[in-house]
């Protein structure tokens, strides 16, 4: 019954306005510390400035907003690296950019033109193929995860953008998270080498797994960073403006079903990187941000 009520919301406009109008004040008590602290401890000794501990409110129309209150977007040139096929393009051309241009690493020219108004150019984002201080805005959705020497790409982005402009990032899953090798499990992933994890995957062979886990894997596209090695390169490069952090929900109740399993996890690893599921930063390029000498491209396993 609670099912069937929720699925009917979710098709009724107006009651999905009327949650969503809900979700500012369901984040600001979610940031309480005596709140958050409550659900996850770890929490209490990371730097954030907002916690989502659902994913309300972390969605592209909501990251969309605050970039737009922290840089006039209406002419602005505007890159987004890692477009994929290009499925949030249209939330950045609707803010009416002077220019679009979109990169990926990996070419889906069909895809590609099918976005008017865009200019595409493949591209490794660990070096870019644009002029330094080219763009107001760079931006990217679950890019960073997948950059095996993310200071090469958080290097170029800074190079790329012009004083005063700003970058914007949204990343997730992280690898050390619940799911985070891009596969339908939980932490397995964290005990295996990387052999180990693609005859595993191989050997279960679910589409989705096939398609997204694998491709990463074989192609040595995880970062594996930890949260705050993360944001010790971003500030080699950045001023960081808003941090975010969400909360992986899977994560807890893992922690909560599995007492034992967890205990022989945070005797390995730190509770904060297996519960941290996805971070949104936003981020001024430093005057003087070291340069980087450009990365070599990597080939694409079949």
């Amino acid at each position: 019954m609670l099912r069937q009520l929720e699925r009917a919301l979710r098709r009724n406009d107006i009651a999905v306005r009327a949650v969503r109008a809900a979700y500012p004040a369901i984040n600001w008590l979610g940031n309480r510390p005596a709140v958050y602290a409550r659900v996850a401890p770890a929490l209490r000794d990371m730097r954030f400035d907002e916690v989502r501990l659902t994913g309300r409110g972390n969605e592209p129309e909501a990251h969309l907003r605050r970039t737009a209150s922290m840089l006039s977007l209406r002419d602005a040139d505007v890159l987004v690296a890692g477009a994929g096929v290009g499925d949030e393009l249209a939330l950045w051309q609707a803010q009416r950019p002077r220019s679009l241009i979109a990169t990926d690493f990996l070419a889906t020219p069909a895809a590609w033109r099918a976005q008017s108004g865009v200019r595409w150019a493949q591209s490794d984002a660990r070096a870019l193929p644009f002029a330094d201080a080219s763009f107001d805005l760079v931006a990217s959705t679950a890019l960073f995860e997948h950059i095996d020497r993310v200071e090469y790409a958080a290097a170029e982005m800074a190079r790329v953008t012009r004083p005063g402009g700003l970058v914007f990032a949204n990343f997730g899953p992280l690898y050390h998270t619940y799911g985070g090798a891009h596969y339908e499990g939980a932490f397995e992933h964290l005990w295996m080498s990387g052999a180990q994890l693609e005859a595993y995957l191989v050997a279960r062979d679910i589409p989705v797994e096939r398609d997204d886990g694998l491709l990463w894997l074989r192609n040595g596209m995880f970062s594996r960073l930890r949260y705050d090695e993360y944001l010790a390169i971003f500030e080699r490069y950045f001023a960081i403006a808003h941090l975010q952090v969400a909360v992986s929900q899977p994560a807890l109740r893992y922690k909560r079903a599995h007492p034992a399993a967890w205990a022989a996890l945070t005797a390995r690893f730190a509770e904060r990187d297996l519960i941290t599921h996805a971070i949104t930063v936003w981020m001024r390029p430093l005057p003087r941000a070291p340069r980087l000498i450009d990365a070599s491209p990597i080939e694409v396993a079949a």
